[in-house]
């Protein structure tokens, strides 16, 4: 049933949780994942400093560090489960990015981390969560 799960991971503290069930999901279905990391085009007073870098630096070191991101999560996958990693540079959105990326690998869930925001418009779900599952076709499994 779920053969290919694409786990969205960003820097906080449910992105361990998704990686967890993710990959546990994927071991007990003998199927296999996709641990996908959009990293942010750093902030304008960066990119100001990054104006006496060489050209493309900043972004180097962003992807770079995306890609330490991704083999932090990958140590915390079940053993013996096939896995890819992979990083992007964000050109869209976080949300489109997760979107765009499940699509590409035709992915039969997601899971993704759920920040709780406690306002009257979104007492469950973070942004990113939200309009991920408001804009694929396939079941995505929030944690926390």
């Amino acid at each position: 049933m779920f053969k290919k799960v694409l786990i969205a991971i960003d820097e906080d503290s449910h992105a361990e949780a998704a990686v967890r069930y993710g990959g546990q999901l994927a071991h007990d279905l003998d199927g296999q994942v996709v641990v996908f990391h959009v990293v942010r085009p750093p902030p304008t007073y960066a990119t100001m400093a990054g104006m006496y870098l060489p050209e493309g630096e900043l972004r180097r070191a962003a992807t770079e560090h995306g890609r330490e991101v991704l083999r932090q999560a990958a140590e915390k996958l079940p053993e013996g489960v096939p896995s890819r990693l992979v990083v992007k540079y964000g050109e869209h959105s976080e949300w489109r990015e997760i979107v765009q990326e499940a699509e590409r690998e035709k992915v039969d869930v997601i899971v993704l981390g759920a920040h709780s925001q406690a306002s009257f418009a979104r007492p469950v779900l973070g942004s990113t969560a939200e309009k991920v599952s408001r804009h694929v076709k396939v079941p995505v499994l929030l944690v926390r």
